[in-house]
């Protein structure tokens, strides 16, 4: 496959999409951010949403890779390297989409610093948000040094010196080398980065939750809800990804893995319903709250209906309760697939939802104010998507992200 014409032509489109997104770049630099963002009611747009929609992911994944090097579901294991390496780039790049927005992201990172706001949710928000980036990333390596070692074993010239320094070769000759191949510091790594991403995603989702002036995100159901989403978004993340690279790579999933594929089908589909469930209770407990009524009525029968009712109901949630459930008893990998896309897609739209119509009301006037996403934006979201996948791709031919096998 890594040959295959349709190969390098998913790879050249991944480049264009992250060409056009340095060209909104270097267009905001020339005339400024005001061509990622021209309404001044709705000041958190598409690159805040998709910030959330990738961190969200990003704790899920860890969530659900946890369960095997964490608390000792060994069956988990199999999925480790991958889905801990599509939690590093998934934070990665939301990062980069909320720096996009900040417009100058190295003044936050130097005042985050140096004056800190023990008061604020979002100072502790980018706190822990950058240990779980440090967490994560060495809980990948401590996953992939051990095929790091026997690729520079098995290769050859410069690729041999690499995986070597990859590798940190020269290690295994001193006494941290020992420290290093015990499982137990994989798990204290694995339980420190899930404690950390656990916490900045509480954090973020109390971060909505103060925000008094917008009745629809104040108060405590977001802290609780961002959690139960992120464990689905990382379930559909894991069977999504893993699934669609054995079939464009034309490879048999292993039995043991198909097993685990079905049964996290089955996850899915409960978590899938306990949301439902949350999400009946935001909205009747809205209805019957005087200054959340509006905001909820925008979802219900206002502007954002057709997307709340389509990609977030019945798309991102009722629908793939059922094809889960249904592939799972009849062994269909297909039907996971499509049901796990669905929900990326359903989640995606939920989160543009949820950051931009909380921003309508209460600044409502004589009329709505109206927001659509620029070209440019729409420019730069699709190469930081382009991005993220294509770190993807790179990573599944060139680093150990196959599934590992317990002895």
């Amino acid at each position: 496959m890594e040959r295959s014409p349709a190969f390098y032509t998913w790879v050249s489109i991944l480049v264009v999409v992250i060409g056009l997104a340095l060209y909104a770049i270097l267009m905001s630099l020339i005339y400024s951010l005001e061509v990622f963002e021209f309404s001044i009611h709705v000041i958190w747009v598409t690159m805040v949403s998709n910030y959330v929609f990738l961190v969200v992911s990003s704790t899920g994944l860890c969530i659900v890779t946890s369960l095997g090097h964490v608390f000792g579901m060994q069956r988990y294991e199999l999925i480790g390297r991958r889905g801990v390496f599509l939690a590093f780039i998934t934070i990665i790049f939301g990062m980069i989409s909320i720096g996009a927005h900040l417009g100058h992201p190295e003044r936050a990172m130097i005042f985050n610093l140096l004056t800190p706001n023990f008061y604020s949710a979002m100072w502790w928000m980018g706190t822990l948000y950058t240990f779980y980036i440090v967490f994560i990333a060495i809980e990948y390596w401590l996953l992939a040094r051990p095929e790091l070692i026997e690729r520079s074993d098995q290769a050859q010239g410069p690729l041999e010196i690499i995986y070597s320094h990859m590798a940190f070769r020269q290690l295994d000759h001193s006494r941290l080398g020992a420290v290093l191949k015990n499982h137990k510091l994989l798990q204290f790594v694995s339980a420190a980065a899930l404690i950390a991403g656990l916490s900045a995603h509480n954090t973020l989702g109390a971060l909505f939750g103060h925000v008094e002036a917008r009745p629809l995100w104040h108060g405590s159901y977001y802290p609780v809800y961002f959690l139960l989403s992120a464990s689905f978004c990382g379930y559909s993340w894991l069977l999504a990804v893993s699934i669609a690279t054995y079939k464009i790579k034309k490879e048999n999933i292993p039995e043991d893995y198909q097993s685990l594929i079905f049964e996290m089908a089955q996850v899915l589909a409960l978590l899938l319903s306990i949301g439902l469930l949350f999400t009946a209770y935001k909205m009747g407990f809205g209805l019957f709250t005087p200054e959340k009524v509006k905001p909820i009525m925008l979802f219900l029968k206002g502007p954002f209906s057709q997307a709340f009712w389509l990609f977030e109901i019945a798309i991102g949630t009722v629908l793939p309760i059922p094809i889960l459930m249904w592939a799972a008893k009849q062994k269909n990998i297909m039907g996971v697939l499509i049901a796990s896309v669905m929900v990326l897609v359903g989640v995606y739209v939920m989160r543009y939802d949820f950051v931009v119509a909380a921003q309508v009301y209460p600044v409502i006037k004589n009329s709505l104010p109206s927001y659509l996403p620029t070209f440019m934006e729409v420019l730069f979201i699709g190469g930081v998507l382009g991005a993220l996948f294509l770190t993807y791709v790179l990573g599944e031919k060139f680093l150990p992200l196959k599934e590992e096998r317990h002895h």
